[in-house]
C-alpha cells in the first residue's frame, strides 16, 4: 500500500495534530473520548489520509480546531496570549499522526484498536523513547 502523503509533510501533520489535540483537551476542556469522536466525525482524518496539502501543511492546529468546534475564537485568542509548552496532549497528537502515516491505516482503525485515552496514558512511560517504540506498541495491538 502506498503512503497517503510524502514524508516531507509528516512533521507538519505531527505538529498540527499536536497543537490541535493540546488545544482541544487543555483549552477547550474536551475529554479524550469527546475529542476522538469529534475528530473522527470531522473531515480532518479523511483529508489527511487522502494527502490533501491544505490539511497536511496549509492549516495550523488551531485552524483545524475550527473544523471541530464552533465559536472558539475567544479561546483561541486566549491560547495565543499564553506561553506555549508542549504537554502530553501535544505528544499524543504527534504520535497519532506518525502512527497513522507509518502504519498506513485510517485514523478510525488506529483509534478503534488504540484509543486516544490509552495513548495519553502511555505518555510518562514513552515520551522520552523513540517514537518508533510507541508505534511498535500500537502495531502489536493491531495484530491482536
Amino acid at each position: 500500500m502506498a503512503l497517503s502523503y510524502e514524508q516531507m509533510y509528516l512533521s507538519d501533520v505531527q505538529k498540527n495534530l499536536g497543537f490541535l489535540f493540546q488545544f482541544c483537551l487543555c483549552n477547550l476542556g474536551k475529554s479524550p473520548q469527546e475529542l476522538q469522536q469529534d475528530f473522527l466525525s470531522s473531515i480532518i482524518p479523511s483529508q489527511i489520509e487522502f494527502g490533501n496539502p491544505d490539511f497536511l501543511s496549509g492549516k495550523s492546529g488551531l485552524e483545524l480546531a475550527f473544523f471541530l468546534y464552533q465559536n472558539i475564537e475567544q479561546k483561541i485568542e486566549e491560547a495565543l496570549q499564553e506561553p506555549y509548552y508542549p504537554q502530553a496532549e501535544y505528544w499524543a497528537g504527534f504520535v497519532v499522526a506518525y502512527a497513522q502515516w507509518k502504519l498506513q491505516i485510517p485514523f478510525s482503525v488506529l483509534f478503534s484498536k488504540y484509543p486516544l485515552e490509552r495513548i495519553l496514558s502511555n505518555y510518562h512511560l514513552m515520551h522520552e523513547a523513540d517514537i518508533s517504540k510507541m508505534v511498535d506498541l500500537i502495531q502489536s495491538e493491531m495484530a491482536q
